[in-house]
């Protein structure tokens, strides 16, 4: 009944679509007839109109789609289909385009890139790795150059690229601009540490398209970027207590619900650690390092797994997107998970560092004025899109009908007949010359079924998402006659598979999926690779009772049952009752996982909520101070007036002794103490006397500046090493906060509600702290000049 729902209210909105259509059908026939020079003259003509505001770009864009499926006919020999039109309007009205495998997502983009860049303001595209982006890019720019913008992509694709004083700025000085998510986000936290307006390279976020957008604000969701800042105190004890971790045993000395990714010492483990290590009492405040170390041992051990969540890689971990399958280069665990995963794999710790600056994709992508997707697979994910984004999906038809062919599941009692089964599809379809793409769920079962192969005298590609753009090319030739590719679930999305001549007589390219995913957005992306542009093909997905999905999240009794195990396979296959009630199973265990994958980035997006909010107020404050153009738009002396009230209170500041202590901490180096008279029992002249000095340390450091630009750049930097201190301090703070909120004593409390008012609570200190380091800042800051006359501050 939902289904027919879904499909009338989708008509609906496609019969909207198709008056759009027919307006810039119309279009097109007339710009047919243009010049190259006439039609390139639109662009200019465009732009005029819009900031003449004699035109909005929902006016503008018929003829504008118009002009660019005529330009792309003739730049790139292709001509935009009416499907890939729709996709375009759904896109720049701020949507999700659903577009099939092969229907030309790469083109559709540039429909709704150009409109949007005809503001004047950035209009970017954004992809899952930098392969993507940058063939893309390729592609398109001689398009967009044509029509008279600018294109780029917005990095250096070199591996660990130092950039240079104006190179950033330069790359994001294009109308459009193709780029990755994760160097995106990267990029917005480090422009947000500039301390000059120049060394700002960020254009302000005005229009962006998602590729492969479920991936980016779904899957990608509960993974934060983050920048690293100062080395912390690192323990001794990891590799220890990975040894201790190792005489451990499950149920009896520990607890473990991995679904939930919640592992803990029973009484009897506390005992055992106790006596292992020989403290009196194992939860003291003393051994707070220890219980920490032993937590982050047992969660590394027991809840990440080699090949799923990490591999090592010249002897690094490198994480892994259990989702996607994507490495994630860079990237690391916080707070000293990442370092007792280290120990657990014997490579050399690196530095546990705390957080600078962090933000999540759903919180980066809510900063653009608008932004849109495109996926294969978006339906699936309407309800979150709209909840979280006010966002609607629009399937789009496919230009021609699907040909493939999705057969039901083959179902088995165990892994072991499943796999056989596997092999033996393979080498029936591989005698024919047909294509087989094997999607495997891990690494090591693609390895598996690829050494399986070799030794049937069957070659294979394997590809393991290891080399981006090597995996790009041999996916791509995943449609040759025998072609057999071995693959993890997502090597190779984004690329198209194409078939080889004499492909289509035989049936075109069979995708075998080894099992169910844990999302079934991910079986459809499987599926989708075969039977692109009204290609033929089959998929066909092989489940067993001993699968992933089904042991992580049925509860199932016949999983159990080995009575089962000794029934003949063949028997099994053939009976509609069995067949029935795994298939049953598979369908309810990954219903469970997605939902539990909804309830966890909801709780990530939850947590979020307080460090998005204090960001966006921390990151206006800095713009504020950075485009000051007077040193009188702030008021000083209101501040060092709250600050000594606080401080006098906070520091129990009542006698001439404290008082002097004080203004040698935070005011001046060289205060001449002896004949100082302060009335001691009066509040207010205290802060009086105080502000007299803090005003004359202050007068002082201006004339040592002596040049206006210069004693306005020193109060600037004063000030922005002061918020950038506190601010530092405070994501750390908040970073470890998240991760221990739920070990707070008063567990039974709601852990949100929790963590928001520790948050809070936590902002407030850090104001106060931010505008004492300003005070001393100001005051106490050495300034000199180098040799080039630029100014140089040194901070206390």
């Amino acid at each position: 009944m939902t289904g027919k729902f879904d499909n009338t209210i989708n008509k609906m909105r496609l019969k909207k679509l198709n008056k759009t259509l027919n307006s810039i059908n119309k279009m097109s026939h007339v710009f047919s007839e243009y010049t190259d020079e006439a039609l390139k003259a639109k662009t200019q003509e465009f732009k005029k109109r819009i900031m003449e505001s004699k035109a909005t770009l929902d006016q503008i864009l018929p003829e504008a789609y118009a002009v660019v499926r005529e330009s792309a006919y003739r730049v790139l020999g292709m001509y935009p289909k009416d499907v890939q039109v729709l996709g375009a309007i759904v896109m720049h009205q701020g949507n999700i385009a659903e577009m099939q495998t092969g229907e030309g997502k790469t083109l559709t983009a540039t429909m709704p890139l150009y409109l949007n860049a005809l503001t004047g303001k950035r209009a970017f595209l954004i992809t899952t790795n930098d392969y993507l982006a940058k063939r893309d890019c390729m592609e398109m720019k001689p398009l967009y150059e044509w029509l008279g913008l600018t294109a780029s992509l917005g990095f250096i694709d070199i591996p660990d690229y130092e950039y240079e004083a104006g190179e950033k700025q330069n790359l994001y000085a294009h109308d459009i601009i193709y780029t990755t998510n994760g160097r995106l986000g990267f990029d917005y936290l480090t422009d947000n540490l500039a301390d000059h307006k120049r060394t700002k390279f960020l254009p302000e976020l005005q229009f962006a398209i998602l590729d492969e957008v479920d991936s980016i604000i779904l899957d990608a969701a509960q993974t934060p970027l983050v920048i690293s800042g100062a080395p912390r105190l690192q323990s001794n004890l990891f590799d220890i207590v990975k040894e201790f971790v190792h005489t451990l045993k499950d149920g009896q000395h520990f607890k473990l619900d991995k679904n939930k990714k919640e592992i803990w010492l029973t009484k009897q483990g506390i005992d055992k650690a106790s006596n292992y290590f020989k403290v009196h009492h194992l939860y003291d405040e003393i051994n707070f390092d220890l219980v920490r170390i032993i937590n982050l041992s047992l969660r590394a051990k027991y809840l990440f797994d080699y090949n799923l969540d990490y591999l090592v890689s010249n002897g690094e971990i490198v994480l892994i997107d259990r989702i996607t399958g994507r490495m994630l280069p860079g990237t690391k665990l916080q707070s000293g998970l990442h370092q007792a995963i280290e120990a657990k794999e014997d490579v050399e710790l690196s530095i546990d560092k705390s957080v600078m600056a962090t933000i999540t994709f759903q919180n980066l992508f809510k900063l653009f004025d608008k932004f849109a997707g495109m996926t294969g697979t978006g339906k699936q994910g309407e309800k979150e899109f709209f909840e979280l984004y006010s966002k609607i999906v629009v399937e789009i038809p496919t230009d021609k009908p699907i040909q493939r062919q999705d057969l039901e599941d083959r179902v088995f009692a165990n892994m072991e007949e499943k796999n056989q089964a596997i092999i033996d599809f393979v080498v029936e379809k591989h005698k024919k010359s047909q294509p087989v793409l094997l999607i495997t769920r891990t690494a090591e079962a693609a390895e598996y079924f690829s050494a399986n192969l070799f030794q049937l005298d069957i070659p294979n590609n394997l590809l393991i998402a290891q080399n981006v753009s090597k995996e790009a090319q041999m996916i791509s030739e995943a449609g040759n006659r025998a072609a057999v590719t071995v693959a993890t679930s997502m090597a190779g999305r984004g690329t198209d598979i194409k078939l080889a001549e004499g492909v289509h007589e035989i049936g075109g390219l069979a995708v075998i999926i080894n099992e169910h995913m844990e999302n079934s957005r991910v079986d459809r992306q499987l599926r989708g690779r075969s039977g692109r542009q009204g290609d033929p093909g089959v998929s066909q997905i092989f489940v067993s009772l001993d699968d992933y999905i089904v042991k992580k999240w049925s509860q199932s009794k016949m999983i159990e049952n080995d009575k089962l195990k000794k029934i003949n396979s063949e028997i099994l296959e053939n009976s509609k009752i069995f067949q029935m009630k795994v298939n049953n199973i598979v369908n309810k265990a990954q219903t469970v996982s997605e939902e539990t994958s909804i309830v966890q980035r909801e709780m990530a997006n939850e947590f979020e909520k307080s460090i998005s909010v204090q960001r966006d107020l921390i990151y206006k404050e800095r713009d504020r101070i950075l485009d000051m153009v007077d040193k009188n738009q702030f008021d000083y002396k209101q501040l060092a007036k709250d600050v000594f009230r606080n401080d006098l209170k906070k520091f129990n500041i009542n006698d001439k002794k404290d008082i002097i202590s004080y203004i040698y901490k935070n005011l001046s180096f060289n205060f001449e103490s002896n004949n100082v008279k302060i009335d001691v029992f009066n509040q207010e002249a205290i802060v009086n006397f105080l502000i007299q000095h803090f005003i004359h340390q202050f007068e002082d450091n201006q004339k040592k500046a002596s040049d206006p630009y210069f004693i306005l750049r020193y109060i600037q930097k004063s000030i922005i090493k002061a918020i950038d201190m506190a601010w530092i301090e405070q994501v750390d703070y908040l970073q470890q906060l998240k991760s221990n909120v739920n070990n707070r004593q008063n567990g039974q409390r709601n852990a949100i509600y929790e963590y928001h008012k520790v948050a809070l609570e936590s902002y407030e200190i850090m104001t106060m702290k931010l505008k004492r380091n300003i005070i001393r800042n100001l005051c106490l800051s050495i300034i000199t000049f180098d040799k080039h006359g630029d100014l140089v501050i040194y901070f206390p």
